[in-house]
């Protein structure tokens, strides 16, 4: 906004004609001495003491709810665990405690980017995906509506967020989170950060399970891709939901599982520069291959490692670097 400048006129001519055409006779109005000049001056106001400006509000949180926000491992040996990701990713892994617990934060050139706890009971190291929802007492509700078991139940971190974890009608344990502080932007990955998630299933009963489940759920939609040519063309599920200006965002696949060892379970895909040399850094920590180094077309070069301690893990070299793929894999296993 434009300051306006408003001008005063110089009054002291006005002034003196005015006392001219009052006419008096008396002397002391023909007094050649201006009354003013034997009176004092007042003195001048001190100025005023400037408002000082409010503090700008900080921006509104913003949220993209369906966006799978976090990762968490959950492995039987978390030493093993933690040697093994550290070496291969680059990841800087240490202990924290928060809300009383205590677990290894990994952070990829220093963001942090997953958590790593030790297994609870029997069964196989996985990973847990969190999607971002807009009420987490709310969403409970509805995933134990749709045949989904409480794992554990709304949970605050303090200054973070709040949490649940559930296991889906096919078993495989998933999270939703509400932040604080809102949900970080769509945006290229960066090397050794979480680019897609897909869920792997043993037979076509468990896969339309899925497909009917996390659209009530989380709110998705489904959409297919034709993947592949000839006798090899697949159709490959996908789960979206609403971007920041209303488009649908692919956040998830629904995939069979390829080896059939990892049915039953989401499978988080991190970004890497090099598919083939991660590949032969993972066989020499004592990792696995579940799935060779192979180009998808349009999408890029990736592979599915194993941990020590059986925790699966895709890996995806982006056909044009530093920009999100366009497509998942969608053969050759379990593959983003």
């Amino acid at each position: 906004m434009q300051r306006t400048t408003l001008v005063v006129p110089f009054l002291g001519a006005s002034l003196a004609l005015a006392l001219t055409a009052c006419g008096s006779d008396s002397k002391a109005s023909q007094s050649t001495t201006p009354v003013a000049a034997t009176e004092p001056a007042e003195p001048a106001p001190p100025p005023a003491e400037p408002t000082p400006a409010e503090p700008p509000e900080p921006p509104a949180p913003t949220f993209l709810h369906g966006k799978w926000v976090w990762f968490e491992l959950r492995t039987s040996n978390v030493e093993k665990s933690k040697a093994f990701f550290s070496e291969l990713l680059g990841w800087q892994i240490a202990p924290q405690e928060m809300g009383g617990a205590s677990f290894e934060m990994a952070k990829a050139g220093g963001t942090d980017v997953a958590t790593i706890v030790p297994l609870e009971g029997k069964g196989k190291s996985h990973w847990v995906p969190f999607s971002s929802v807009p009420d987490v007492d709310a969403s409970v509700k509805t995933i134990e509506e749709q045949k989904g078991k409480t794992v554990t139940p709304p949970t605050d971190i303090p200054n973070i967020g709040r949490f649940a974890v559930f296991t889906d009608p096919n078993g495989a344990e998933f999270a939703v989170f509400k932040s604080t502080g809102g949900d970080l932007p769509d945006a290229p990955p960066a090397n050794g950060t979480f680019v897609w998630a897909e869920y792997l299933t043993k037979n076509k009963k468990q896969h339309d399970t899925a497909l009917a489940f996390y659209p009530t759920a989380l709110g998705y939609t489904t959409s297919q891709m034709q993947m592949g040519e000839g006798k090899a063309k697949t159709t490959y599920d996908m789960l979206s939901s609403k971007g920041p200006n209303g488009q649908d965002v692919p956040r998830a696949g629904v995939q069979k599982a390829k080896p059939a060892s990892l049915a039953g379970q989401w499978l988080p895909w991190v970004t890497v520069d090099d598919t083939d040399a991660l590949v032969a850094t993972a066989k020499k920590l004592k990792g696995k291959v579940l799935l060779k180094p192979n180009d998808i077309p349009t999408v890029g070069r990736v592979a599915i490692v194993a941990d020590p301690a059986g925790a699966p893990l895709g890996l995806l070299k982006p056909a044009m670097p530093g920009q999100p793929a366009e497509a998942k894999p969608a053969e050759g296993g379990g593959g983003n």
